[in-house]
C-alpha cells in the first residue's frame, strides 16, 4: 500500500542530541543572532491572524524586553538553531501586544493549515511541552524535579532519578469485510465525546506486554465485538494531543455482526465505498456523517482504503 504524506510526519530538524548535555553550548545557540524561538503557551502557539506560525530572533526578544525563563532546544536546521519558549501570562500578553493581531492558539486548529515540516515542529514542540508541564515531581519519592538537556530531561532534586520524555503507543486500524455480494465495506465509529456524525476508524493504546498485533486484536473486539484476522502495518504518526504515537493498520474481520461497548463508541456501522464518499468534513454543520480531520491518520487510513478499490466500486465524491 502506497503512503501519501501523512502531516506532523516531517520533522527537519537535527535534534543534535550532544548539544543538549552542554549547557555552554546551548547558552551559546540561544543568543545566534539567527536562532529561532517558538513562543508557546499551557501548549498553544503563538500564531498571526493567517494561522502562520510566529518565530522570533533572539534580537527581537530582547528588544521586546522578553527575558528567557524556560526555553527548550529543538535541534538544527541548517546551523540554525530552533528552541521553543513557554510564556507565563504576562510574557503571553506582551507577544500579542508587540505583534499585531496574533493569538495563542492549539495545534489542532493550524496544523492541517500548515505545511508538513512546520507542522512536525510545533507538534514535536507541543509534545515536550506537555511532558514537561506535567512531570514536575519525582515519581520516587515526591521531590521536585529540575529541568536539564536542554528541556528534554528532568533531575530529581533529591534523590537525582532522572526522567525522560514520553510517548505512548495507540494503534489506530481500518476493519474491512467483502460481504456475500462481493462488495468491500469498512468498520467506522464514534466516540462518546465526538459531536454527532463524526466518525473514524477504531482506535486503543497498547498495553503492557502487548504486542501492536495483538493489540489491534483486542481493541477491535472490545470495542465491537468483532474479530479481525492479519492485522498488516501501514504507517505510523507523531500525534502530540497530548502525547501519543498512533501506528496504522488494516485489518480483516471474521464476523460482522456488531456489539459495542457503550463505554467506547456510542455508534458503529459497516459502510460501503459509495457511502463514505459521501460524507461531509469533520468540521461541517449539521448531524450527516462526517470523516476524520484532514491532518489525523484516520483519514490517511480511509483514503488509502478507497483507492484500494475498484473504480467502479469506490464511485465519485
Amino acid at each position: 500500500m502506497v503512503v501519501s504524506s501523512l502531516q506532523y510526519t516531517q520533522m527537519n530538524l537535527d535534534r543534535a542530541d550532544a548539544l543538549r548535555q552542554s549547557p555552554e553550548q546551548i547558552a551559546k545557540l540561544w543568543t545566534d543572532p539567527d536562532c529561532r524561538v517558538l513562543p508557546m503557551q499551557k501548549n498553544t502557539h503563538l500564531v498571526s491572524a493567517g494561522l502562520d506560525p510566529i518565530t522570533a530572533t533572539h534580537a527581537e526578544l530582547n528588544a521586546l524586553g522578553i527575558v528567557r525563563n524556560s526555553g527548550s532546544f529543538l535541534g538544527l536546521d541548517n546551523n540554525t538553531p530552533y528552541f521553543s519558549m513557554q510564556c507565563n501570562d504576562e510574557q503571553a500578553l506582551q507577544w500579542c501586544a508587540s505583534y499585531s493581531d496574533t493569538s495563542f492558539v492549539d495545534l489542532r486548529i493550524v496544523g492541517p493549515t500548515l505545511a508538513n515540516s512546520m507542522a512536525s515542529i510545533l507538534a514535536y514542540a507541543r509534545g515536550l511541552s506537555h511532558w514537561q508541564s506535567n512531570n514536575n515531581y519525582c515519581t520516587k519519592c515526591g521531590a521536585a524535579n529540575e529541568l536539564i538537556a536542554a528541556g528534554h530531561t528532568m533531575k530529581c532534586t533529591s534523590c537525582e532519578s532522572l526522567c525522560f520524555p514520553r510517548t505512548d503507543p495507540a494503534v489506530i486500524m481500518m476493519v474491512e469485510h467483502t460481504d456475500s455480494m462481493g462488495q468491500r465495506k469498512c468498520l467506522l465509529g464514534r466516540s462518546p465525546a465526538w459531536p454527532t456524525g463524526c466518525l473514524s476508524t477504531l482506535a486503543g493504546f497498547v498495553e503492557t506486554g502487548e504486542s501492536l498485533e495483538a493489540a489491534v486484536i483486542r481493541e477491535v473486539f472490545e470495542e465491537t465485538g468483532i474479530r479481525v484476522v492479519n492485522p498488516t502495518y501501514v504507517v505510523s504518526q507523531p500525534w502530540p494531543f497530548p502525547q501519543s504515537i498512533m501506528l496504522g493498520f488494516i485489518a480483516s474481520a471474521k464476523n460482522t455482526d456488531i456489539v459495542i461497548d457503550k463505554n467506547e463508541l456510542s455508534e458503529a456501522h459497516w459502510f460501503s465505498a459509495d457511502e463514505v464518499h459521501q460524507f461531509g468534513e469533520w468540521a461541517d454543520e449539521g448531524s450527516g456523517p462526517k470523516l476524520p480531520r484532514q491532518d489525523s491518520i484516520a483519514r490517511l487510513l480511509i483514503n488509502q482504503w478507497l483507492a484500494s478499490l475498484p473504480k467502479t466500486a469506490a464511485g465519485k465524491r
